[in-house]
């Protein structure tokens, strides 16, 4: 129950009602002299105060006429004294001389405590903060100069009153860097903030109503007084500062999140709310966290309502007497009824209502005089006519009327005689009792003038109203809802519905501009307006009764003068064919206060009723872009997104389980129709997903689909997409990546071979029918022949032409007949696509405990070979590595590495594509050999093995012959165990694994030559778990194999750019918007590197200043600190090339830099012809590089003071 304090008058507590016709007088029982009484009601409320949800609900207020305070308990309100216990009041006091109103909802519940998960809340202020949203808070991150970053322990009890903080900085909320949305800035890279905040309460507060409001990026855990109460995407436990979010979560819409079961943690005297906020990854762009606590509103809802055409009303005491009485008639619309000042046991009617404070006097006794009517009706007319208003008139009343679209003032206009129209007004008109208006408004458009051959829709406001909605492109919900009265004329200009009802902006980035700007609105029909729905006549292929709201679409990104204007309504259409549930619509032209605003398209609007309106009653989660919760909560999509994120589905039961979760029919064409249509502003924006509470499966619809169908957008200088771009492109590599929860489904999906054989035989079916160019062209067509005309009419009203409408058209019919072609194609090589292995001319090399170096390399033969130098390291010998029975002969280069000091394996691709290990052995020079794939059971390999030692666990990867990559692990206890990682973004290089401080790493080249690398926290290896996620490194293209870089402490991918897109380009946003997409015009020569940016694209930067482009794949070596980090390739002369990095010095405020050196020309080294493979000595810490020359020896180059030349082919004796 939300309670008010007024000063002067008491308590008001909020209810809801109408009210319902039973006679004309007002009677009651006289005015109980002391006590609690029935004092006013509203039962037509449409401009008045706002209830708890922010609507204008109607209510009844009770007064206490005595000396004393009065509890409420065991009093009842009834309009049935058969049921005198219809509702009865929880414990309340009114004050002496106090006022209290109710809203009279009909709600079941006596009392309800606020739901976060109703999106209308996001829109209500909370009425008493306990921390505001700019408060200081102490905050405490990981100094990233000590020693072990990210394993820094947190201690245990530092979110606990008695904590000692004095050690933590303090900065205003929020917290966090990217994205320039955060007070205090922390460090990039920090996945892990502590934050703290005291307040103190001078006594328990009255409320047990305790909301937490949070804008977080990607994840956060609350603790109230040590005990955790919130939590999103974060693990059980954050025990050091390496920890991560186990998902991923755009700041920007702040949560809510109900505290009211914890309320009871809160005291008199000092509370702390603590807050952890976590980061998805070391390697993110940005990390939010805003906090907020207030106390929630209560509310009293009474479980029946009152009846806007009059009824009756009981006050029944504690003892069953009846208290107060009234029968009230017919109300009229923001006019209250009340007992007089003068007299408490007369009723009286008042203009101005008075809830909360003492009654006035009021008019007199009578009832509501009907509103005037029109003759002829309002309705669409050639010529110019004459109306006449007629009302039965009282003797003093008169009728007054607007032309304007103003309500009908004691200033306006009073009639007398016939009202010439000679052009398109809406006129108003009610009778007036001096100045008080005495009857309801009657209000009608007529539309004079050129006749349109579409519907018209005819809204009326007052302006200072339309101002409000039109012109306020930052507030939302009911807050910026106003008034207004609807006409719609079907095509024949008969006006065949009208209410009142209440006008919303809509829409996103369409909201801006000025009052001659075409913007997207949302009609909202309830009964304290006009009639609470509006009949489904107005869309007919929705075959719904009625509608409680509705979308008038100005197809933003689609509208006139630039656009078709029909894209997003053709998508839709096509999806239906295909099975999907979409929104219909329908056109009409839309006047605005008798002004043309253009043809719009009319459509339901995506939420909870139109679900139960077409798949039947019952309570659904509503979630749609930025995961904005319409209706129900988000549990089951949080739910979901762990699920996808955390479990390999090529396994069937977890894919049994997606099944069970999602609805993949629906989901297969709802990705069919958006990527078939090149649907390209999306899945990260314009989506809704949906399923019925509480384990019904989630459907996915579609939504804005205004960038489909060949869209170009005139803003952007045409984006340069055309019929033949690559949805699968988009979608793997291209600007379909990001955090969208869709997309990593479909992914998902994809790992599972049954799904991937069901999705290709459903595109090949839709292909013949929903998405063949007739079908599409049919549509297309429809909806053109339909507006041509109106919009001919818009295009002139704006003094254009109507050209770029055909030219548009034209477009749309050309992408038809091409689009289903090219995604039959396109969708056949995705599918059909398989990677192929690198350059197979690397070396392996190791050093032995003792200082001894070892080069592995493939012989001609497929035998591997191993040189070895002597302990004084200036001899080499040269021998064939030999083991038992037949050798599995390689296929690919070997891959050397030591699990105990001293060892050496080798692990290599053979020629069957099985992965082998080869470990040394002193009994008889013969090597241990092990088929890892086989003794597995996993696929073969179809590219080179990589490995890292890591945390004393050797991990290796791999892709196999289906391009999906794998990691597989020894364990202490020496059993293998092996996880697939996410099919895409595919692969089409060999991968390389590396490890750094927040977690595993590997990187590859996808199909569309992206450099991609995917990525596990260590938090999750440990729990076992293996909740891979990737990062794509988009706008330059790669060749061969990437690498990664811990250079810096930051993160890096190494990759050898080029100049052109070898197969297609992915289609992204090409615009520089300060946070999005930024062209890269420099040198594709040498290697580049892709690092976080602090927004979506990556910054890249060549690595030196190279002379000549790259040939080789690039290696990347660390000393055993990790202090020290070099990159070396092979450019195309042959040369070596080693880019070391150089930390800033102290006194140098710029960042770190590669520094290039071509050791060839330092050493004199013949060129070379393959990769090169090195290591930095443990003993010497020297460096030491080894290749194939062109002239087919193994070379090496090493450094003690100055670069030297070997020639082991020549050097090393048998």
């Amino acid at each position: 129950m939300m309670i008010t304090v007024f000063p002067s008058v008491g308590i008001w507590v909020w209810a809801i009602g109408l009210c319902a016709l039973v006679g004309e007088k007002i009677s009651g029982a006289a005015a109980p002299p002391v006590g609690i009484r029935l004092n006013e009601i509203l039962a037509s409320n449409q401009t008045g105060i706002r209830d708890d949800r922010g609507e204008s609900s109607d209510w009844v207020e009770l007064f206490n006429a005595g000396s004393k305070a009065v509890s409420l308990e065991g009093y009842r309100l009834t309009d049935d004294l058969s049921n005198p216990d219809k509702w009865t009041f929880s414990e309340q006091r009114i004050p002496a001389g106090g006022h209290l109103l109710v809203w009279m909802s009909g709600k079941k519940k006596e009392v309800e405590v606020l739901d976060s998960s109703h999106s209308w809340l996001m829109a209500m202020p909370l009425v008493d903060a306990l921390i505001d949203s700019g408060a200081q808070w102490k905050y405490l991150v990981q100094d990233t100069t000590e020693q072990g970053e990210g394993q820094v322990r947190i201690p245990s009890s530092w979110m606990k009153m008695e904590f000692d903080d004095q050690t933590f900085r303090t900065g205003r909320a929020g917290v966090g860097y990217g994205d320039e949305d955060d007070a205090t800035q922390l460090p990039p890279g920090t996945t892990v903030v502590l934050m703290r905040h005291e307040f103190f309460l001078p006594s328990r507060p009255v409320s047990n109503g305790l909301m937490l409001e949070v804008d977080y990026d990607d994840g956060f855990i609350a603790y109230l007084n040590g005990q955790r109460v919130a939590s999103a995407n974060a693990p059980a436990e954050v025990r050091d500062f390496g920890a991560v979010s186990r998902g991923g979560h755009d700041a920007g819409i702040p949560e809510r999140f109900d505290l009211s079961a914890h309320a009871g943690l809160l005291q008199a005297g000092k509370n702390v709310l603590a807050v952890v906020g976590l980061n998805i990854s070391a390697t993110s762009s940005d990390l939010s966290c805003h906090p907020k606590l207030a106390l929630l509103p209560m509310v009293s809802h009474v479980n029946f309502t009152l009846e806007k055409g009059g009824g009756t009303l009981f006050l029944v005491a504690p003892g069953g007497m009846i208290a107060d009485q009234m029968l009230y008639p017919k109300q009229i619309a923001d006019q209250s009824m009340g007992r007089s000042s003068v007299n408490h046991n007369e009723w009286r009617y008042f203009l101005n209502a008075t809830p909360g404070i003492a009654n006035g006097v009021g008019r007199l006794q009578t009832k509501p005089l009907d509103a005037p009517w029109f003759n002829p009706a309002p309705g669409v007319f050639d010529d110019e006519i004459s109306v006449v208003a007629r009302a039965i008139l009282p003797a003093g009343k008169v009728i007054r009327y607007t032309l304007d679209g103003t309500e009908p003032s004691e200033q306006s206009a009073v009639y007398q005689r016939p009202i010439q129209l000679t052009k398109t007004v809406l006129l108003r008109a009610a009778i007036f009792d001096g100045k008080e208006r005495c009857s309801e408004i009657e209000s009608g458009t007529f539309l004079v003038g050129e006749r349109p051959e579409l519907p018209v829709l005819a809204i009326s406001m007052t302006t200072p109203n339309f101002h409000d909605v039109h012109l306020r492109p930052n507030v939302f919900g009911h807050a910026g809802e106003r008034p207004g009265f609807l006409e719609y004329f079907d095509d024949s200009g008969k006006r065949v519905l009208m209410t009142g009802f209440g006008l919303r902006l809509h829409g996103g980035s369409s909201r801006g501009g000025g009052l001659q700007t075409k913007k997207s609105y949302r009609a909202y029909f309830r009964k304290r307006y006009g009639d609470g729905r509006l009949g489904g006549s107005i869309i007919p292929q929705a075959e719904v009764e009625d509608f409680d709201k509705l979308v008038l679409r100005a197809s933003a990104n689609d509208k006139a003068t630039h656009g078709s204007s029909i894209r997003d309504q053709v998508v839709r259409d096509v999806h239906a064919d295909m099975g999907g549930l979409a929104a219909k619509g329908s056109w009409a032209v839309l006047m605005i206060n008798s002004e043309h605003r253009g043809v719009y398209n009319i459509t339901e609007r995506l939420d909870e009723e139109f679900l139960a309106s077409h798949l039947g009653p019952g309570e659904y989660d509503v979630i749609k872009t930025g995961e904005t919760i319409l209706s129900g909560t988000r549990e089951g999509w949080d739910e979901l997104r762990e699920f996808v994120s955390s479990n390999d589905f090529s396994d069937d039961a977890n894919y049994e389980e997606l099944a069970r979760r999602v609805d993949l029919e629906n989901l297969t064409a709802y990705m069919a129709v958006n990527m078939c249509l090149l649907n390209f502003d999306w899945p990260n924006n314009n989506w809704y997903a949906a399923r019925r509470v509480p384990d019904g499966k989630w459907i996915f619809l579609c939504w804005d689909a205004e960038w489909g169908l060949g869209y170009r957008h005139p803003g952007f200088g045409d984006a340069h997409y055309g019929i033949d771009m690559d949805p699968y492109a988009f979608m793997d590599s291209g600007g379909g990546y990001g955090g969208s929860l869709i997309r990593l489904i479909f992914l998902a999906a994809l790992d599972n071979p049954e799904y991937v054989a069901y999705y290709r035989r459903a595109v090949r079916q839709y292909l013949e029918g929903p998405l063949s160019t007739e079908n599409i062209l049919r549509h297309v067509h429809r909806h053109r022949d339909a507006i041509a005309e109106d919009l001919a009419v818009e295009y002139r009203n704006r003094g254009q032409g109507l050209d770029r409408w055909h030219e548009q058209i034209r477009q749309v019919e050309l992408f038809a007949r091409n689009c289903p072609a090219y995604f039959e194609k396109h969708t056949n090589e995705y599918f059909s696509f398989r990677n192929t292995p690198g350059s197979n001319s690397r070396l392996g090399m190791i050093e032995g405990k003792d200082g001894k170096r070892y080069v592995v390399f493939r012989r001609a033969d497929g035998r591997l070979g191993e040189l070895a130098s002597s302990a004084d390291v200036d001899d080499w010998t040269q021998s064939v590595i030999r083991v038992e029975g037949t050798f599995p002969l390689a296929a690919g280069r070997p891959f050397v590495y030591s699990l105990e000091p001293g060892g050496r394996r080798i692990l290599y691709r053979g020629q069957a594509g099985h992965l082998h290990e080869l470990s040394a052995s002193t009994e008889g020079g013969l090597w241990n050999k092990k088929d890892l794939t086989a003794q597995l059971q996993l696929p073969i390999a179809s590219s080179d093995p990589t490995a890292v030692v890591a945390k004393g666990t050797l991990r290796i990867a791999y892709v196999d012959e289906n391009s999906r990559p794998w990691e597989l692990w020894l364990e202490s206890n020496g059993v293998w165990r092996s996880h697939p990682l996410p099919t895409s973004p595919r692969p089409a290089s060999d991968v390389t694994i590396t490890a750094a401080s927040s977690g595993l790493y590997v990187a590859y080249r996808t199909m569309f030559n992206v450099p991609c690398v995917q990525t596990v926290p260590w938090e999750a290896v440990q729990e076992g778990r293996r909740p891979w996620t990737h990062r794509l490194t988009q706008r330059v293209p790669c060749i061969g194999q990437p690498v990664g870089s811990d250079a810096g402490g930051t993160w890096r991918i190494i990759f050898r750019p080029i100049s052109n897109w070898p197969l297609r380009e992915p289609f992204i946003f090409h615009w520089d918007n300060g946070r999005g997409y930024r062209e890269y015009s420099g040198s594709c020569d040498g290697l580049m590197q892709g690092t976080e940016a602090q927004h979506r694209f990556q910054a890249l930067e060549l690595i030196g200043e190279p002379n000549t482009a790259a040939a080789s794949n690039p290696i990347a070596l660390s000393d055993a600190s990790g202090d020290e980090h070099f990159l070396s390739y092979v450019d195309e002369i042959g040369h070596l090339q080693e880019a070391h990095w150089i930390e800033p010095t102290g006194t140098d405020s710029g960042k770190g830099q590669w520094r290039l050196t071509d050791l060839t020309k330092l050493a004199g080294a013949p060129p070379a012809e393959g990769e090169p493979a090195g290591l930095i000595s443990s003993w010497t810490s020297g460096r030491y590089y080894v290749y194939r020359g062109r002239d087919g020896h193994i070379h090496e180059l090493s450094f003690d003071g100055r670069w030297g030349h070997c020639n082991l082919s020549v050097s090393a004796v048998d």
